[in-house]
């Protein structure tokens, strides 16, 4: 099966996206409410990690929040671009699929959000606190993580490459002189 580690990442972060949104959506009053505390950092301080319920008509941060389908067509227009340039984007690598799967799967689960949830926002649950610099992360979900996880690995990836390019360069040119 061509692009398996691709589907296999898409279907991974898009299932455990879909069904956690499920159980966020039908648990939404109690967890405003009474957030879950997941992990205890500092005994007597917030928690460090805790399942909530919010919705975000925007994108990350909340940005462009006023223009959701700008972003619904973003979406599409990524998913269509990493379509049609998948041979430019040497999706047929492993690790490239890998780090595809990651962020294809983390655009359907949030677009999925965008058209089939009333009203029309990404459901997002996890909160994540620092006690030591009392930084509160924006609340985020399992979409995004794959989204984030992804871009990261893909600027990872690209960076050691072109090292690995320039070393090779290098060695080329000490050979040739």
């Amino acid at each position: 099966m061509a692009y398996r580690k691709f589907w296999l990442l898409f279907t991974l972060v898009l299932l455990l996206d879909l069904l956690s949104k499920d159980w966020a959506v039908e648990n939404s009053v109690e967890l405003r409410q009474n957030p879950v505390k997941v992990l205890d950092l500092i005994e007597g301080h917030r928690s460090f990690l805790e399942f909530t319920y919010v919705t975000n008509p925007g994108a990350a941060w909340s940005m462009f929040s006023d223009y959701p389908g700008v972003l619904t067509i973003l979406a599409f227009v990524a998913l269509a671009s990493i379509y049609f340039f998948r041979k430019n984007l040497e999706l047929a690598r492993p690790p490239i699929q890998i780090i595809f799967g990651l962020i294809c799967g983390g655009i359907v689960g949030n677009l999925f959000d965008r058209i089939f949830r009333e009203p029309a926002e990404v459901v997002d649950f996890i909160d994540v606190f620092i006690p030591f610099v009392d930084y509160d992360y924006p609340i985020f979900n399992i979409a995004d993580s794959g989204i984030f996880l992804g871009a990261f690995a893909y600027l990872f990836l690209s960076f050691f490459e072109t090292q690995k390019e320039k070393a090779k360069n290098e060695e080329n040119k000490s050979a040739t002189s």
